[in-house]
């Protein structure tokens, strides 16, 4: 269609043809400096959100690993020692907080490090940090369920249960929910309800 009209106009004045192609370059030069401003600007954003996230994600697990679930014993030849250390949900506690503390700062340290670059490359980066910080939710989930376990499965054994299985069920449902699309709302229209047109 284009192309229909740029012969058009040459056929019309010879003389044009240098100003309608001056004036396609100019218009593509605009719109390829826009869309870069907008995608240097998202990605500020996004590696702005990201970081945020990942900090307090590190912040938390770094905490929960210093106060840990039992305490520490305070008994003559084994002071500063976990009480708990022995026990396996603990040690479950221990990797998973690790796990997530562990990815949420690789998060951290790829948002520091970026740079607006290319946009195969930013996307590639934000499909990364996205898994990265969906381990990190996952295993603080895991961590907190299997750190209260440790404390209150001597004595609750039903309630120790029932905080791991809803622990595990977040991450199950981050997992099957990952794909779905969040979409505006439809707007709704001046016509009155009907019935018939639900049928």
């Amino acid at each position: 269609m284009q192309n229909k009209i740029y012969d058009r106009i040459l056929e019309a004045d010879p003389r044009a043809g240098s100003d309608t192609y001056n004036l396609r370059e100019q218009i593509k030069n605009d719109v390829i400096s826009a869309s870069r401003k907008d995608v240097k600007s998202l990605s500020a954003t996004y590696t702005g959100n990201t970081s945020l996230v990942a900090i307090l994600i590190a912040t938390l697990t770094f905490a929960a690993a210093f106060t840990l679930p039992g305490g520490y014993s305070s008994g003559p030849g084994s002071e500063g020692l976990a009480i708990m250390a022995r026990n396996v949900a603990f040690q479950a506690f221990l990797i998973f907080d690790t796990l997530a503390m562990c990815s949420s700062l690789a998060v951290a340290f790829l948002c520091i490090k970026i740079r607006p670059m290319d946009y195969d490359f930013l996307i590639y980066f934000r499909n990364y940090t996205r898994k990265l910080i969906r381990y990190a939710y996952m295993a603080t989930a895991l961590a907190f369920g299997t750190g209260l376990y440790t404390v209150v499965a001597p004595r609750v054994h039903w309630l120790a249960i029932t905080i791991c299985v809803l622990s595990v069920l977040l991450p199950i449902t981050m997992v099957a929910t990952r794909d779905w699309a969040v979409s505006e709302p439809k707007p709704r229209s001046d016509k009155p309800f009907d019935f018939l047109d639900m049928v």
